[in-house]
């Protein structure tokens, strides 16, 4: 039998004289180099259906098992294999004795070559327990100053979660730029990338690991600042000659990694097998929406709908609750009343989970969606609508995956993000068989390369990643290039390189209209205390006009001073609940208040907190340098760029968004826990504080019970153990 004709036959009752013959068939495809990979699948689906063996057969099938390196799955029957078997099994262990981890073969192949000093850079499936072999990694205890790079801070909460559980008592964790190293323990830094570039205090990292490095490939990364950002980090992470491990799914190549003695490893290994059901329906007219509905109605099992856009997303919670015929849900009825109160009654978000439906989009609190995925994945709603931001590397227990829409934002989903959807599907020892259905036609099959842009500069190289490189290691037309621009430029070489970000020549245009209106504009771009109203519309006009003005149309923001008008909003106001409720309240004709919720609440994560901090300083840098050589007074926007960063609130109070508390809690316990000097002394005085008088909802409750578990899970009776 053939591969397609085994795999049909575990999808049916098997009769019981064919079943050796399906085994025989198996055997055949695990023995041939040619088709290993194929056999592994077909153990993985025996295994879904393992019931329809008989108990002989079945010890046929751990053997087969075995043969393929998925060593964990044969832990609850190894007692009673023969002594190959079970020596096979020990050997999979790491070295740590006390550990009760079993590593599947490519696991261990990556686990052993770390610890003979190798530098690895992997390519396997999402499914394939890559993070597993970082914590055994810290288990080993070779390495006593650890950092690892992950692209956004859902993952640093979820990293940080699982190493605490693990090592809270051995390990200072540290993820918040205001936390502080300590030299009696191992310290294991969880940061995003601008994180690592922000720290001085990494020169003698042992060990670092960047997850999803795929990221640092600059013609693919549509965040091009962040990309370069990425290769800045692991530049600087390697240049202190420590090992490294990089990982990530769906690679089949790389470039520019020649300069360190690497192993890339591309592996197909999975620990599940995948379904994948191509219905190929329009894009336009109703066709699509029946095919969801009539799926969500037949399927079993947590399921992902993925979307390309919050409002995409929207949409298909909106469809469900009308026409899925889904019955009210109250797992969740406090986080639903929660939501209501603190947005909008008429957000779709509280409206969806209502019934049994998570939303999870950059538009959603973090808080927020941090407790959808903890709800989905202890089965609490069947259902998680999405978008690509659950494809990063989030942990999720899905049976099933949808992907309504074959775009990501405006562009065409391409493969390579496609294929990381597909790997959300199926989980080991839960669901031996993702299923994957694909509403619209999948995208092309390509190949993905990845290019370290600091091992092959060229005349493309982004002068923003140069700028910001010693000169030994810039290649000799990479310096010319470097040299050629201080040389043209009315600006200082300090300014172009505080501001690698923004184009040179939209540096010169603001400096040319700063020069221009001297000494006029001196007072109101000359301030170093809170701004007045004509000081911050200064500042947010040329924001707008030469740094940011089409992304801030997308928020209905069309001059600096309404700009100005939502930094004033936020930092006058009583809380972001207020805000939002503000913004509902004085909404563009034709929203509706679930709208307005959305672009409000997607306005203060990706503009307020995230781009505007970074354009004030490029003002400030170019303020200082035109003024300055005016002998002019030059101001200093330091501060109120951390303050909108920090959305106004105490910074330590705004970090404890990142452990999954929303900041409306936050400002309600700021009286018990401030003062404080530090986030980590924050962190100690919520291990101790008396919920029953805190005066919380009961959403609030149980999220606050949720994150101290998680902050202190070994805590000891003199009080939690943290970093700092």
């Amino acid at each position: 039998m053939d591969y397609a004709e085994l795999r049909s036959a575990l999808q049916e009752p098997i009769p019981s004289d064919q079943r050796v013959g399906i085994l025989r068939g198996i055997a055949q495809h695990v023995n041939n180099a040619h088709t290993h990979h194929e056999g592994r699948d077909l153990v993985i689906r025996a295994l879904a259906v393992l019931d329809r063996f008989e108990r002989s057969q079945r010890a046929v099938l751990m053997t087969l098992v075995r043969n393929v390196g998925l060593f964990p799955y044969l832990s609850e029957t190894i007692a009673a294999a023969d002594v190959a078997d079970q020596l096979a099994f020990e050997l999979h262990r790491p070295d740590n004795a006390d550990s009760a981890i079993v590593f599947h073969s490519l696991q261990a192949r990556i686990y052993h070559q770390l610890l003979r000093g190798a530098n690895v850079v992997l390519s396997a499936s999402t499914s394939s327990g890559k993070s597993l072999v970082i914590d055994e990694i810290v288990a080993s205890e070779k390495f006593r100053k650890i950092v690892i790079v992950v692209p956004t801070l859902a993952l640093i909460d979820e990293t940080r979660r699982r190493l605490l559980r693990r090592f809270g008592e051995r390990c200072a964790i540290i993820t918040h730029p205001s936390q502080k190293a300590q030299t009696d323990r191992i310290t294991v830094y969880v940061l995003t990338q601008e994180r690592v570039l922000s720290r001085e205090d990494l020169a003698v990292t042992q060990f670092f690991v960047i997850d999803e490095f795929y990221k640092m490939n600059l013609a693919t990364e549509k965040e091009s600042d962040r990309a370069i950002d990425l290769n800045l980090a692991f530049h600087k992470l390697a240049k202190t000659g420590a090992q490294f491990y990089l990982l990530g799914p769906n690679i089949q190549a790389i470039k520019g990694l020649d300069r360190y003695e690497h192993h890339f490893i591309p592996s197909e290994f999975s620990t599940v097998a995948v379904d994948v059901v191509n219905l190929n329906l329009p894009t336009h007219g109703d066709a699509r929406d029946a095919g969801l509905l009539e799926l969500c109605k037949t399927l079993d099992g947590p399921t992902i709908i993925y979307c390309q856009s919050p409002g995409s997303a929207s949409q298909v919670a909106k469809l469900l609750i009308k026409r899925g015929g889904l019955a009210p849900h109250d797992a969740a009825a406090a986080a639903v009343h929660w939501i209501a109160e603190k947005y909008d009654p008429d957000w779709i978000v509280a409206h969806a989970l209502e019934h049994g439906i998570g939303i999870h989009h950059g538009g959603v609190p973090r808080a927020l969606q941090q407790y959808f995925i903890r709800l989905f994945n202890n089965r609490q709603i069947p259902f998680l609508v999405c978008t690509s931001t659950i494809i990063e590397g989030v942990n999720t227990v899905a049976k099933n995956v949808i992907v309504y829409d074959r775009r990501k934002s405006r562009d065409v989903l391409e493969h390579f993000t496609y294929k990381n959807i597909e790997g959300r599907a199926g989980r080991m020892n839960e669901y031996f068989v993702g299923r994957v259905f694909v509403l619209e036609a999948p995208p092309d099959d390509q190949s993905f390369t990845v290019e370290f842009p600091l091992g092959v500069q060229s005349a493309d190289t982004p002068m923003s990643l140069l700028l910001d490189l010693p000169a030994d290691d810039l290649q000799p037309l990479s310096k010319q290039r470097v040299e050629d621009l201080f040389a043209r430029s009315s600006l200082s070489p300090v300014t172009l390189r505080a501001n690698r970000h923004v184009p040179w020549e939209v540096q010169e245009a603001i400096a040319s209209e700063i020069r221009a209106r001297l000494p006029e504009i001196q007072p109101l771009l000359g301030w170093t205390q809170p701004p007045t109203g004509a000081q911050l519309e200064t500042a947010c006009d040329l924001i707008f006009r030469f740094l940011n003005k089409r992304a801030l149309q997308e928020y209905r923001i069309n001059s600096g001073a309404q700009l100005a008008w939502h930094l004033n909003a936020l930092r006058m106001g009583d809380d972001l609940s207020a805000y939002v409720k503000t913004c509902v309240a004085r909404r563009y004709p034709g929203d509706s208040p679930s709208d307005a919720v959305e672009t409000a609440l997607r306005l203060v994560r990706n503009v307020i907190c995230q781009r505007f901090p970074r354009d004030l300083m490029a003002i400030d840098a170019l303020q200082r340098d035109v003024l300055g050589v005016a002998g002019l007074h030059t101001g200093n926007y330091a501060l109120f760029a951390e303050q909108a960063e920090n959305l106004f609130m105490p910074s330590v109070l705004f970090a404890l968004d990142e452990y999954g508390i929303p900041l409306q809690t936050a400002r309600r316990l700021q009286g018990s826990l401030l003062p404080a000097s530090s986030l980590d002394e924050v962190l100690l005085r919520l291990g101790r504080i008396n919920l029953q008088n805190a005066d919380l909802s009961p959403f609030e409750n149980d999220i606050l019970h949720d994150v101290r578990q998680t902050l202190f899970p070994q805590a000891r009776p003199g009080g939690p153990v943290l970093a700092g």
